[in-house]
């Protein structure tokens, strides 16, 4: 009985050094890793696969079940949106033998995330090698996406991945904000962490608003609420306390100018570093970043919005460029549409009859939405088909109950932590990230709801 007991043992831990290693990977190659190719088929597919087949057992599965132990709300709920999704791929005749149809409605199974998280972390140690190693992923990110990516591992992604490509925004943050929170949660703020806190803001700041806006927004959101949490320490800590926030300003305006080459947040270079496909020498990889961008105004973060002819806009290029397909998304539910180019090439809608079979049931998932549909609005490599924002995406995809729906899980979980611990402190996780899915496509792929949910898991499962 003993030998089965330790048998038991050793294979749940090898299962869940195995999930945390390849968290590790996703974390710190992002794109590139999901990207590389296992049995004809990328990780992130596999992923994909993986998450739906769970989703189909959990449909079946009971709430009174002895695999995972589910918050009652938060099971229902996701029942509901599953059967939802059903529903939505029979009214709108979907095809269930298209891969693009999975593909199209991966934010829904990456659900699941959560529940795996939940399920293998439940015995994470504090001793855990990669709870001691998060504090490292920031710097470690930060290196490689700014200062030396390693030759071999350029080739080896150049090879054996569809795409080579630095981590994006989006998960940057989830990174920041885990590191964070977990680091405050397991040393209770002590001044440890208040200085990895507050060295990190300054490091990653510049970088973050580098390369997103979307991101960098909800970054200063949490850094401005985490500030609260370290109250006690800074009054009882006046002097250390003033000489770290002291020393970290060199440290702030050095990243700035190693990010930007410059003190007032101008990019200069090649345009559009997100979209960015590949980098092909670690000589190009060693320069400074600044010589990859080109001058977007990325430091005015508020806009100029108007209203004009019923329809709001921005003066900021990409603000604007997202206002105008969630709202084209939103009128497409009620009306007949026709979109085609005027005679100085831009995009022109046309609304025609009213139509009320649509709202409800969004277009599927068997093509792009219309409004998504010209090259315009699809990126400079002709492949985005996301609107930059996760609740808009779900509005056209499955009608109005599905966002709903989505919002609703969200709750489920803030819910489950606040009956807990009766406190608000997971919201200063969930906010910032679920913040960033609306204003990129985050939650649309794989790698971001993954670190995102099994980041999540660890921290419900908190045992530190």
């Amino acid at each position: 009985m003993i030998n089965q007991y330790e048998s038991k043992k050793k294979f749940n831990n090898y299962i869940l050094n195995l999930f945390l290693a390849f968290l590790t990977f996703t974390i710190l190659f992002g794109r590139s890793f999901t990207g590389v190719y296992l049995f004809n088929f990328r990780i992130g597919e596999l992923m994909i696969g993986f998450c739906l087949v769970v989703s189909l057992v959990l449909l079946l599965l009971p709430y009174e079940n002895k695999i995972i132990k589910f918050d009652k709300f938060q099971f229902y709920v996701h029942k509901i949106l599953l059967v939802q999704f059903v529903l939505v791929v029979f009214l709108t005749n979907t095809s269930i033998f298209n891969v693009y149809t999975y593909r199209s409605s991966s934010y829904i199974w990456t659900f699941v995330f959560l529940y795996v998280s939940l399920f293998l972390t439940k015995n994470l140690s504090k001793e855990s090698w990669f709870l001691k190693a998060t504090p490292l992923f920031l710097p470690g990110l930060y290196i490689l996406s700014t200062i030396k990516y390693p030759e071999i591992l350029v080739n080896f992604f150049q090879n054996y991945s569809d795409k080579f490509d630095f981590v994006k925004a989006s998960d940057l943050l989830v990174v920041f904000i885990a590191s964070n929170f977990l680091l405050r949660k397991r040393y209770k703020n002590s001044m440890s962490d208040f200085i990895y806190f507050i060295i990190s803001s300054a490091v990653y700041l510049p970088y973050l608003l580098f390369k997103s806006k979307g991101a960098f927004l909800p970054a200063i959101l949490f850094i401005l609420f985490n500030f609260f949490f370290y109250i006690k320490i800074i009054r009882n800590e006046k002097i250390k306390s003033f000489l770290i926030i002291l020393i970290s300003v060199p440290i702030f305006l050095a990243s700035t100018f190693h990010i930007y080459g410059n003190f007032n947040f101008t990019k200069q270079g090649m345009d559009d570093y997100e979209q960015i496909e590949s980098i092909v020498s670690s000589d190009q990889i060693r320069d400074n970043l600044s010589s990859l961008i080109n001058e977007k105004n990325t430091g005015e973060i508020f806009y100029s919005f108007y209203i004009m002819d019923g329809r709001l806009y921005s003066q900021e290029q990409m603000a604007d460029w997202r206002l105008q397909i969630w709202q084209d998304i939103y009128r497409d539910l009620f009306y007949e549409s026709e979109y085609f180019e005027d005679d100085n090439y831009k995009l022109v809608r046309i609304e025609k009859e009213r139509r009320n079979d649509i709202f409800y049931k969004g277009f599927g998932y068997n093509e792009l939405l219309p409004a998504m549909n010209h090259w315009e609005r699809q990126g400079t490599d002709g492949t985005n088909e996301n609107p930059h924002n996760f609740l808009i995406y779900s509005l056209g995809r499955g009608g109005i109950f599905q966002p709903i729906l989505i919002i609703l899980f969200h709750i489920s979980i803030f819910s489950y932590w606040y009956r807990k611990y009766k406190n608000f402190d997971i919201l200063l996780y969930q906010l910032p990230i679920v913040m960033t899915s609306l204003f990129d496509a985050s939650m649309e792929s794989v790698r971001f709801p993954f670190i995102f949910y099994s980041y999540l898991g660890i921290i419900l499962n908190e045992k530190f």
